[in-house]
């Protein structure tokens, strides 16, 4: 989910409603200064945007909620992501099962070739 900066989400439907600079301060019980650094926030306590949410009719709580269609495509992203990680995961399994079946042919023949040197050895004695 994205970071949203909410102060100028709060100043984008703040000018959309087409309110005056001090009718907004007023209905938040505070004034202009303190308006113009909402605007510039990033951040809002929850309590202060749910006043601003009441006075400008705009649910500002939705922006910070992720959406069950998004949450679903993440899964998904997710789990692709995933099973690609565990199919390279088991590819390279496979190689190196089959690389130690051939170390371990090469090591019986080997014991083959070592038993056999000691029948022949045993034989010239």
């Amino acid at each position: 989910m994205e970071v949203i900066e909410i102060g100028p989400k709060i100043k984008e439907v703040f000018e959309n409603r087409n309110m005056k600079l001090t009718e907004f301060a007023d209905e938040l019980g505070t004034v202009r200064q303190n308006v113009y650094r909402i605007f510039k926030k990033r951040h809002v306590d929850t309590g202060l945007l749910l006043k601003i949410s009441q006075v400008l009719n705009h649910n500002f709580f939705q922006y910070y909620v992720a959406n069950p269609r998004d949450l679903e495509d993440e899964k998904i992203r997710f789990l692709r992501t995933e099973t690609a990680d565990y199919q390279k995961q088991l590819e390279l399994s496979r190689k190196e099962i089959d690389y130690l079946r051939k170390i371990i042919k090469l090591m019986e023949e080997k014991a083959e070739l070592v038993q056999q040197l000691g029948k022949d050895n045993v034989i010239l004695q």
